[in-house]
């Protein structure tokens, strides 16, 4: 298991930030190895999705449950079934003294041990990446 837990600052407002981030569906349009997501599901602060990524040329797939809450501007999210053994964890828009930024933590396994050290660099690159996406997206 590995995990990761970076804040990214931006020049975007709290609330640019938050609107960047809940608008999931629009990750493929600027997130490179992000092939498809989909809202599968949305009711009273729970929403459902599929992601389609590749990484390293191999696509993984999952189903994620997010739990919004809108008031701390913040979304947990899990696997809920998909290729990864473990992946969760939560975003959230921070500012503080700083100014503003996206707060990422997640806990993730690829189920391969033999190649974990390999691979969960890579993966946390790409959240890296992604969580850098999301903040360029809200200026």
């Amino acid at each position: 298991m590995a995990v990761l837990h970076e804040i990214h600052r931006g020049a975007g407002s709290p609330d640019q930030l938050w609107k960047a981030l809940l608008d999931i569906e629009a990750f493929p349009s600027y997130m490179g190895g992000v092939n498809e997501v989909e809202i599968t599901g949305e009711k009273d602060g729970l929403r459902e999705s599929s992601w389609v990524v590749e990484l390293k040329g191999s696509e993984m797939e999952w189903e994620q449950e997010d739990v919004i809450d809108a008031e701390r501007r913040r979304v947990a999210f899990r696997q809920v079934d998909g290729d990864l053994a473990l992946y969760e964890g939560y975003w959230q828009v921070v500012e503080d003294a700083e100014g503003t930024g996206l707060e990422l933590k997640v806990e993730f396994d690829i189920g391969l041990p033999m190649v974990a050290e390999m691979i969960h660099p890579a993966v946390a690159k790409a959240l890296e990446g992604y969580q850098r996406d999301i903040v360029g997206q809200s200026v």
